[in-house]
């Protein structure tokens, strides 16, 4: 492909990243078809973590080969392209299945435990753990006499038949939209190496590109938690010079 198509799909696809973990982008671009499918099926947490997880990894893969001594030229880069897209796209399937099935057990334990406090209306110790699942959701921001009556409410329930927990198709959208994440990710990183012709200019603007994501990724973290949008984004962006830094020197 020409040098304009590879800088045209790198660009899309940084508007792309960076509007999955909103910041400003073209909203056209969000109503594509792979936007609302990752949009709707994941968080901004999972987003966040996704895509940190992605360029991360991807940034990492490129500085395990030391290029400077391989004396490959450009058959190196093939062979970066397979590394990055092996990685990513096992790391996905990896990370989509553990995902589904990690929110599958803890919707079972849940269940089960519901279904133990309905059953022994008096023990203390499964009020106890009730309480403690319903801090991990909304009901933490009511007061403790609230959320005593939440917990009556779940308590005069039935108990329920044990049931087989199985990935739904809302669950299969899930672990595919986690996967394009990690999938998209690898080509901001690894389109320079077909744009620049010299090898070490090249993976200059691969890193430059992979610290610029990283930055942008630790300034959302901390607008959401309320931190230093700037402190963050600094420490986020000195961590991934510093991996690359080890990466691609020490050849990993």
């Amino acid at each position: 492909m020409s040098t304009f198509i590879w800088l045209l799909i790198l660009v899309i696809i940084i508007f792309l990243i960076i509007g999955l973990i909103q910041f400003r982008t073209p909203v056209r671009l969000m109503k594509s078809k792979t936007a609302k499918l990752i949009l709707k099926n994941t968080t901004l947490g999972d987003r966040l973590c996704e895509i940190f997880y992605g360029v991360f990894m991807v940034s990492v893969m490129i500085g395990i080969i030391n290029i400077t001594a391989s004396g490959y030229g450009l058959d190196i880069k093939y062979v970066l392209l397979i590394l990055a897209f092996g990685v990513n796209i096992t790391w996905g399937i990896i990370d989509g299945a553990t995902s589904v099935y990690g929110s599958l057990v803890d919707k079972a334990e849940e269940d089960r435990l519901v279904n133990s406090l309905r059953r022994e209306k008096q023990n203390p110790q499964y009020r106890d753990e009730l309480k403690e699942t319903l801090e991990s959701t909304v009901v933490r921001k009511l007061s403790a006499e609230e959320q005593s009556k939440v917990i009556d409410m779940v308590q005069r329930g039935t108990p329920e038949d044990i049931k087989k927990y199985s990935a739904s198709r809302d669950d299969l959208k899930s672990f595919f939209a986690i996967f394009l994440m990690d999938f998209i990710c690898v080509f901001p990183v690894i389109i320079p190496l077909y744009v620049v012709d010299e090898i070490k200019s090249a993976v200059f603007w691969s890193h430059f590109i992979a610290v610029l994501l990283f930055i942008i990724i630790g300034m959302t973290w901390a607008k959401y938690l309320n931190k230093n949008i700037l402190l963050a984004g600094a420490a986020f962006g000195i961590l991934g010079m510093v991996t690359i830094a080890v990466t691609f020197y020490f050849g990993w």
